[in-house]
C-alpha cells in the first residue's frame, strides 16, 4: 500500500470503494472528469487525511450524471454547479466546469492510480490553479506543498491563465511562491526551539530596565515617608502676649 492508501485504510475504508465506483459510473457515461482534493493532491505531495471525494465534470453532462449518480449514492443535495451525495461517511462533491480554472483542469487531465483505482487527475499547474482561487485555508497550505514538492511544475503556465483569466489573483500566487520559498522547520527543529526557548523575565533587554528604575525610586519615595512618620510632629509656635 501507498502511504494515501495506509492513511484511508485506517480513517475512512469505505473511501475506497466509493471512488471506485463513482469512476466506474463516470468512465460508463464517457463524461470527461478529474479527480481533485486531497485524493488528486496525494499524486504529488505526501498524503493528508480526507473525509469526501472531490470531482469536476463537464457541465454538459449534468443532468445525465446527477440522474447517475442518485441512483446509485445517497443523494443529498442537487445544486446549478455543484451536486452532493455520500455513501456510509464518505460525502462525493460533484463540481461542474463553468469557470476557467475548472476547464482549464478538465483540458489537462492526467492519468493516475488513487486507492488502486486507474482515473484521471488535473496536472500539477491545474491543481495550482484551482488552489489559488480557492478561499479555504487548507487549501493555501495544499499549493505550498505542491509548490515545494513539484520543482519542475510549470508556474508561467500558471501565470499565463491568471494575467489572461483571472489577473486579480497574481498577488495572491506571488504571495505563495514566496512562502513557499521559506524553509520550512521540521518536526524536531520546531520543538528544540519551544524547548530553548528564552526564559520570561527582565534580563534581555533594555527597556525592562525601566520598571526597576521606577520601583527604586518608589521604594525610596516610601522610606522618605516611614522616616518623615518617624519624626515627632512640631509644636505650631507660642502666640505671643499681648
Amino acid at each position: 500500500m501507498d502511504p494515501f492508501e495506509l492513511l484511508v485504510e485506517a480513517h475512512r475504508p469505505a473511501m475506497k470503494p466509493v471512488l471506485a465506483k463513482l469512476v466506474a459510473i463516470l468512465r460508463g457515461h464517457s463524461v470527461p472528469y478529474v479527480i481533485g482534493g486531497a485524493n488528486a493532491l496525494s499524486v504529488y505531495v505526501r498524503p493528508r487525511m480526507t473525509v469526501d471525494v472531490d470531482a469536476f465534470v463537464d457541465v454538459a453532462r449534468k443532468h445525465e450524471i446527477d440522474r447517475a449518480l442518485a441512483s446509485e449514492f445517497e443523494l443529498v443535495s442537487i445544486g446549478m454547479f455543484h451536486s452532493k451525495f455520500k455513501q456510509a461517511d464518505v460525502e462525493i462533491d460533484i463540481l461542474y466546469s463553468g469557470a476557467h480554472a475548472e476547464d482549464f483542469a478538465l483540458a489537462n487531465a492526467r492519468d493516475a492510480v488513487i486507492l488502486g483505482t486507474p482515473l484521471k487527475v488535473p496536472s500539477p499547474e491545474a491543481l495550482l490553479w484551482l488552489y489559488v482561487g480557492s478561499e479555504k485555508e487548507q487549501n493555501f497550505v495544499d499549493a505550498l506543498n505542491l509548490i515545494r514538492s513539484n520543482p519542475e511544475l510549470d508556474l508561467g503556465v500558471v501565470r499565463r491563465q491568471l494575467e489572461r483569466h483571472q489577473p486579480e489573483l497574481l498577488a495572491k500566487l506571488e504571495k505563495m511562491l514566496t512562502t513557499a520559498r521559506q524553509p520550512v522547520a521540521t518536526y524536531e527543529e520546531a520543538r528544540a526551539r519551544r524547548a530553548n526557548g528564552a526564559p520570561a523575565g527582565p534580563t534581555r533587554s533594555r527597556p525592562r530596565k525601566a520598571p526597576r528604575k521606577a520601583a527604586s525610586s518608589a521604594a525610596a519615595r516610601s522610606r522618605g515617608s516611614r522616616a518623615r512618620a518617624a519624626r515627632p510632629a512640631r509644636r505650631p509656635p507660642a502666640r505671643r502676649k499681648a
